[in-house]
């Protein structure tokens, strides 16, 4: 798909949704821009993404986070309240996350979330971390292993070519940790 289809198809939704976390049109449209920016860096990278509407929503929703957290605005921060229209942007990529950042130590789970949820650059992620790159992609290898071993049991996952989590299916007669439970109702992930 070109960018052009994707992004006409998404924008006025992602607007909307930007403009209910963001009491600023003009800030809005500015976190709308960064969002269309990260679609153009990762179509020209050829990153595979299955499900453009899900992937444009988690980049806003990461845009907006990282707008708080440059602005240091966090009382104002809309971002975690439930959304409330029934179709929902809930992704793979919201849960994945909170898998990731309740589940997995700190040493791993902090590159492993910059690489796969927030789309970070391996050698961006270096340098956030102040490790050497090859540091940093053992840890996001490491980190892919663990999340894999902690949730083999009760969720198959497909992973893309770069070894990210695309996509998952819970396994039939496994019983969650009622934390992870909650966070799937909240997205409507459940059945």
């Amino acid at each position: 798909m070109t960018f052009n289809i994707i992004w006409n198809k998404h924008k006025s939704y992602l607007i909307n949704f930007i403009k209910t976390k963001i009491n600023n049109d003009h800030i809005a449209e500015d976190i709308l821009q960064e969002v269309s920016i990260k679609l153009v860096d990762n179509l020209r990278r050829k990153t595979e993404i299955k499900n453009y509407k899900a992937w444009l929503f988690q980049v806003a929703r990461n845009t907006i986070a990282d707008y708080y957290r440059k602005n240091k605005k966090h009382s104002e921060l809309l971002i975690n309240q439930p959304e409330n229209n029934n179709d929902s942007s809930a992704c793979v990529c919201d849960l994945s996350g909170f898998v990731i950042q309740t589940y997995l130590p700190e040493k791993y789970s902090t590159p492993l979330y910059m690489s796969d949820i927030e789309q970070k650059p391996q050698q961006e992620i270096a340098e956030i971390l102040n490790l050497s790159l090859t540091a940093t992609k053992s840890r996001i290898q490491r980190g892919r292993k663990k999340l894999k071993e902690l949730v083999s049991d009760c969720i198959d996952i497909s992973y893309n070519k770069r070894g990210q989590v695309s996509d998952f299916q819970l396994k039939t007669n496994c019983e969650l940790p009622q934390e992870l439970k909650t966070e799937m109702e909240r997205m409507n992930l459940l059945p």
